[in-house]
């Protein structure tokens, strides 16, 4: 079987505030890697804004070309991540400064509560200018389990279809109907390029 389309992802390096706890969203990633799907992935943990830009930078280069999918596991808020150190806030905005028109036919998924609590003409507006083939995200405040589980099941559907427009409308669409309850509760969203 041919191997799976990469997963790129950044992770806040402090999920609760304490290093005694060792939250983190790897082993998702490593059960995606040793499965049949058999998904390669990146992962890297990011303390500061300097760490984000530096991994951001990395992932738009062509040798990461097989990564196609950037996967932001943080704290959010509405058009916002939160980074560990001092509860640094970085909008989405500042994010195009790095990645503006670098994201074709690529995915960029925010997994971090409510970032993609924006009205509908932002959203596209901000995929217009990542360039990208779809950003996802939630609009609600998410459980870690519960959202934890359900990137699982999205990463794994983004596995089935090519980065095309049909393809990730195909998965928008499947996610809907595999985990619609789900879907609903963590506030889902996807925008797929016109």
């Amino acid at each position: 079987m041919k191997k799976g389309k990469g997963i790129f992802c950044l992770e806040i390096s402090d999920w609760f505030g304490t290093m005694k706890k060792k939250n983190t969203i790897e082993p998702v990633l490593e059960l995606l890697h040793h499965s049949p799907l058999e998904v390669p992935y990146i992962h890297r943990d990011v303390a500061t804004k300097e760490e984000l830009n530096f991994y951001l930078k990395k992932w738009t280069l062509a040798e990461y070309r097989s990564y196609p999918i950037l996967f932001l596991a943080f704290h959010g808020a509405p058009g916002e991540i939160f980074l560990a150190q001092n509860n640094k806030v970085i909008r989405i905005n500042e994010l195009l400064k790095i990645l503006k028109e670098r994201c074709h036919r690529k995915i960029i998924h925010f997994g971090a509560c409510s970032v993609l609590d924006l009205k509908t003409n932002v959203l596209k507006k901000l995929l217009s200018s990542f360039g990208a083939l779809a950003i996802s995200g939630y609009s609600a405040e998410v459980d870690w389990i519960t959202s934890t589980v359900f990137e699982m099941l999205f990463l794994a559907e983004l596995q089935k279809n090519a980065m095309t427009k049909a393809g990730a409308n195909a998965v928008k669409k499947r996610i809907r109907e595999i985990a619609p309850r789900l879907s609903k509760k963590l506030g889902f969203k996807m925008v797929v390029k016109n």
